[in-house]
């Protein structure tokens, strides 16, 4: 690995795991629910103890004085709506994402469907790039079948992905690595056991995407945290069942417990009372 990468890596994993908050989505999606003002919301994450957003460029101009200490990972693709669909392609050069300042770069590659091939050769040539530049690459990893709700922006849908997928993400997690993936985002498989084998076959970082939000119970969503920590996971990406969660303050203390000091669900929630208990007094 080069010095550029090890370096920007480092900044990123500065506290060994990395809780990481996307809000790319209106690249996508437009101003859904959550999102609807950046600028505001980057700020209140600042204040958290994430240690990375991922942005836009154009949303990374906006923001870029509101970021603090948090790292930067910089969606490179894109040029599809979710009224039309298609292929995500890159739209933004490596080389670009280092004047901006990025610590990495991230894009989307989907295995199983019609658009495998053209995916899967924007990863590699981003790939290529990116060690070119020294930067990070991130590949968001996912099949056909995961995208059937990962793309759900209502809040309204389920998030529970079919009881076989474990093959579906073993496949699509080694896939980015053989293309040359730093970190892997995926989604859980919803047994440990499984995503155990998962990571150990990736070898690279592997990051848990939240999907859609899953619904307003913290603890549910802890527990998903707390099996994949345990199953290997270098850290989550969590945007959806962050920023449209009923108390997004409260799931960001709460994860950055369990990521950066392993405390156990229960840990998590006793902290994130005591938290909200100081601020109602205050």
């Amino acid at each position: 690995m080069s010095v550029g990468k090890t370096l920007r890596l480092r900044r990123l994993l500065r506290k060994g795991r990395a809780l990481v908050v996307p809000v790319d989505h209106g690249l996508v999606a437009g101003p859904v629910p959550g999102i609807e003002d950046p600028v505001g919301l980057l700020k209140r994450i600042a204040q958290s103890d994430a240690d990375a957003v991922l942005l836009t460029p154009g949303l990374l101009e906006q923001v870029a004085g509101e970021l603090d200490q948090l790292a930067v990972i910089l969606r490179v693709d894109g040029c599809a709506s979710v009224q039309t669909g298609g292929p995500l392609r890159q739209f933004v050069s490596v080389a670009h994402a280092v004047e901006m300042g990025a610590d990495a770069v991230i894009v989307n590659a989907s295995i199983g469907g019609d658009q495998e091939s053209v995916e899967l050769l924007k990863l590699g040539q981003v790939a290529e790039e990116a060690r070119r530049w020294g930067v990070p690459l991130v590949a968001e990893m996912l099949s056909a079948r995961m995208m059937a709700n990962h793309m759900d922006f209502t809040g309204k849908g389920s998030a529970a992905l079919p009881d076989d997928i474990a093959g579906d993400i073993a496949l699509a997690a080694r896939i980015g690595v053989e293309m040359g993936a730093d970190i892997i985002k995926t989604r859980y498989s919803g047994d440990e056991e499984s995503f155990r084998r998962i990571v150990s076959s990736t070898g690279r970082p592997v990051m848990v995407a939240g999907g859609p939000l899953r619904d307003s119970s913290l603890r549910s969503l802890l527990e998903m945290v707390d099996q994949s920590l345990s199953a290997g996971a270098e850290g989550v990406i969590f945007g959806r069942n962050v920023w449209q969660h009923p108390r997004p303050e409260a799931v960001l203390a709460a994860l950055a417990a369990m990521v950066h000091d392993a405390a156990s669900v229960e840990q998590a929630l006793a902290a994130v009372e005591e938290r909200e208990s100081v601020a109602a007094v205050r």
